[in-house]
């Protein structure tokens, strides 16, 4: 009876709140696949998208078997929404990155999705795949799309040494394999292997070349135990010269990360991973040319006319080695009782935006923590607010420049506060602690004590006091600042009593009839029960409510592994990402809901060791899960 009422009471809430705005049509929903690429070499990457645009609720979305293809990447899973002179326009699509195994004219099947309880395919798709070697424009900018490093030719200097030609030329009787392991290879330059909690410490993926080769990354570091922050590569395609071992070689900056450790421990830092395809000449063909010819066709083998079969073409995977890193814990010696986690060199200011005001008025203390370390790990410092002042939670911003090695910024922390009595105040002395890395020492910073004379105002109480006291309160005096709408809000409990009351009124004893209706002829369906009673999200509502991140995605993962665990029949403990794919597959669970649900085991796994979140970003998260929870339900 409680959940049926609860239905009609949303859907009333629903359409009252509705009939205040503009009515808005929903637009007809389709599916289509997206392949700009219609022609491309047999070494092209292909890139085929199947959208599903403008359904309520998209239940799965089943790709085609990709003859002729093998798959470099995917399932993406991608949607979007945007509203545009009130043109609603939101889609939901799969996407893949596809690799012919050779040339013909291929044809990919339709692709099925389930929406709004029909079902949906897409035409098909033909694709003509050449013998072109060369990688063509459409396809280099697909790389591009999918990785920091994608295509490169590589360009000889103006004036190269002779050596050089070595190492484009493949002798007879010499290992290619071995040449190519000798000339191309990829290093990770680490700043230290040996740091502490939240130390940065700074990787560089660098490719080293002596060849010509077009080179794509297929697989990154998941950096697993850190926090990243990614360092810009303004242009990726530019290169310098550096000698390794007594040689010179071309160098490449793939990737620049900063990564804080979260916890004591061995960490590893995997491989980067790359594809590269490698073209070099015979060396009968090379030794019969000589002069400026020669030269062009070895600055640009794109535009040279080489006679058949005078070209030799290598496919490699290079990756770097692993990295592993010593992090070190914090020492408990020294400790003071104020640090909250905070590594780096730091210094602290603070200012407070009136010293005299009214008890009408609401103020402002703020402090700013600015320096070098993980500026978006700083909690807030706490504030012991006397007795009479009323403080509320701060809002924070901090302005990061993630280029600066190590990261440099400032965080900073506005506390609005209120006092509703006349008197003379004075916030006592904040401190903030830190360690600091290059002396093995924890330091204490100060600020105040701040002391602010408070008059008696005329019992209007304005604007900034209403949003200090939505912004939630800090100390127990929540009641004075709210009670001049105290009216208001009684006037609010009364309606919403009439309308509970109506509520239980109209329908009840509707309800009680269509039993008795029931009852009179065959006894009514047994109701299906609910795959998981209980509601696994609970746990996550209170850090949800308070801002808390760290601990609402300890309880998100803690609760979506447990549903998982309990519908599957499985120890939560025991559930790995092998074996929930196994579950999801053996009971035949739509591919959009599998996306769905590892896309956010992901998200969640990646919030456990990053900085907090914003409260926006956390609700996202609760709303997703809890709307996938509710798909699953009715599969499997």
């Amino acid at each position: 009876m409680v959940k049926y009422l609860h239905k009609k009471a949303a859907f009333l809430v629903v359409l009252l709140l509705g009939s205040g705005g503009c009515i808005q049509l929903q637009a007809q929903a389709s599916f289509v696949a997206v392949c700009p690429q219609k022609k491309i070499g047999k070494n092209d990457l292909l890139q085929i998208e199947f959208r599903m645009r403008d359904a309520s609720n998209v239940e799965s979305i089943d790709p085609p078997s990709f003859r002729n293809f093998s798959v470099v990447s995917g399932p993406n899973e991608a949607t979007s929404s945007s509203d545009i002179n009130g043109k609603v326009d939101q889609s939901v699509s799969v996407s893949f990155v596809l690799k012919p195994t050779g040339p013909g004219n291929y044809t990919i099947s339709p692709a099925t999705a389930k929406a709004d309880g029909k079902v949906y395919h897409t035409d098909p798709v033909t694709v003509q795949v050449t013998n072109a070697s060369a990688v063509s424009p459409a396809s280099g900018s697909l790389a591009n799309s999918l990785a920091p490093l994608a295509n490169f030719n590589f360009d000889l200097p103006d004036e190269p040494e002779g050596q050089d030609y070595d190492d484009y030329v493949l002798k007879k009787g010499e290992n290619v394999h071995d040449k190519i392991k000798r000339d191309l290879f990829i290093k990770a330059d680490i700043s230290k292997t040996s740091c502490y909690v939240n130390e940065p410490v700074v990787v560089t993926f660098k490719l080293y070349t002596r060849l010509r080769q077009q080179t794509t990354v297929t697989d990154e570091p998941s950096f697993n135990g850190f926090s990243v922050s990614d360092v810009d590569l303004n242009d990726h395609n530019a290169s310098y010269r550096e000698k390794y071992n007594g040689r010179d070689y071309n160098v490449y900056v793939l990737r620049k990360v900063q990564l804080f450790p979260a916890a004591a421990g061995t960490l590893t830092i995997d491989p980067l991973v790359t594809e590269n395809d490698i073209t070099f000449i015979k060396q009968d063909y090379a030794g019969s040319r000589s002069g400026d010819p020669f030269m062009d066709m070895m600055q640009n083998f794109a535009n040279a006319m080489p006679q058949e079969g005078s070209l030799v073409q290598e496919h490699a995977t290079v990756k770097s080695d692993p990295v592993t890193v010593t992090v070190k814990a914090l020492p408990d010696s020294g400790k003071p009782v104020q640090f909250r986690g905070a590594v780096g060199n730091f210094t602290l200011s603070s200012s407070i935006q009136k010293n005299r005001f009214t008890t009408d008025d609401a103020n402002d203390l703020r402090l700013a923590i600015a320096g070098t370390g993980d500026i978006q790990m700083i909690n807030p410092p706490k504030i012991s607010w006397p007795q009479g002042i009323d403080g509320y939670d701060p809002q924070i911003s901090d302005a990061t420049d993630k280029n600066a090695i190590p990261l440099k910024g400032t965080k900073t922390f506005s506390y609005p506060f209120t006092v509703s009595r006349p008197g003379t105040y004075t916030i006592p002395e904040i401190t903030f602690a830190y360690f600091e890395p290059q002396s093995g020492t924890y330091k204490v910073l100060t600020a105040g004590p701040f002391t602010c004379t408070v008059r008696q105002g005329k019992g209007i109480r304005g604007g900034p006091v209403l949003s200090a006291v939505q912004a939630g309160p800090a100390g127990a005096g929540t009641w004075q600042a709210i009670r001049p709408y105290a009216g208001y809000l009684l006037l609010a409990i009364v309606v919403l009593a009439a309308l509970v009351f109506w509520l239980v009124k109209k329908y009840a004893p509707v309800r009680k009839k269509d039993v008795a209706e029931k009852s009179a002829g065959s006894a009514p369906p047994a109701p299906t029960p609910d795959p998981v009673a209980a509601d696994p999200l609970q746990a996550a509502r209170q850090p949800l409510a308070e801002g808390n991140s760290p601990a609402f995605y300890r309880a998100m993962d803690t609760g979506l592994r447990s549903y998982l665990g309990e519908k599957f029949g499985i120890p939560a403990a025991a559930l790995d990402r092998k074996t929930i794919h196994e579950e999801v597959d053996r009971r035949n669970i739509g591919l959009g809901t599998s996306l769905r649900l590892f896309s956010l085991l992901d998200r969640i796994d990646r919030q456990l060791y990053a900085p907090p979140s914003s409260s926006d970003e956390m609700s996202d998260v609760y709303e997703k899960t809890s709307s996938l929870i509710a798909v699953l339900d009715r599969q499997g």
